[in-house]
């Protein structure tokens, strides 16, 4: 039973926050959120999970939970950060990995040597450094991998979601407001 397991979500923001909330509510599993900075988790959001760490207990988590959510980023600071060292080599042998977060996170050459050597239990991708998937990726050729072309996040009232941001950010930006969702560029993407 998936009440019993751990979920471990790294990259534990705005979007890692909704899955815990989702499995926490659906599932009743129990949550671990990994933030680089976990002072900065809002309540709304830590309210979702049992625990949010920073990255000095990234590894004790790996080796806590049955199955590890990445919804990291792209930064150059997470390029290759799920990677056999890294990750795979701290994992339960029964875990799986999921990555909803951002292609250029994920090691797809470790990852698949992990499948292959059993090494983890299995994986679950919906993003990749270059999509469409290379017909020579090795990923192809993985066992126990489910692959979805990037569209985990569309469901039925994804546009009516994303058109209500939308509609809410421009009266905001009507009355002056300070928008929703900004992302600080030079904190962010430049290597931090």
């Amino acid at each position: 039973l998936v009440s019993s397991k751990t979920l471990a979500v790294v990259g534990y923001g705005d979007i890692g926050s909704r899955c815990a909330r989702m499995c926490k509510l659906a599932f009743g599993m129990k949550v671990i959120g990994v933030n680089k900075f976990p002072q900065f988790v809002t309540k709304e959001q830590a309210q979702w999970a049992d625990e949010v760490v920073g990255l000095d207990q990234y590894q004790r988590v790996l080796a806590e939970s049955d199955y590890v959510l990445g919804s990291l980023p792209k930064m150059v600071s997470t390029d290759n950060f799920f990677n056999k060292a890294n990750t795979f080599d701290h994992m339960k042998k029964s875990a799986i990995f999921m990555n909803i977060g951002r292609g250029t996170t994920l090691d797809e050459d470790d990852l698949a040597t992990a499948l292959h050597s059993q090494r983890i239990a299995g994986a679950v991708l919906d993003v990749f450094k270059k999509e469409p998937l290379a017909k020579s990726n090795r990923l192809w050729y993985a066992p126990n991998l489910f692959m979805t072309p990037h569209c985990a996040d569309q469901d039925r009232e994804w546009l009516e979601r994303s058109m209500k941001i939308f509609g809410d950010n421009l009266v905001r930006y009507c009355q002056g407001s300070k928008l929703n969702n900004i992302i600080d560029k030079e904190f962010t993407y430049k290597g931090t």
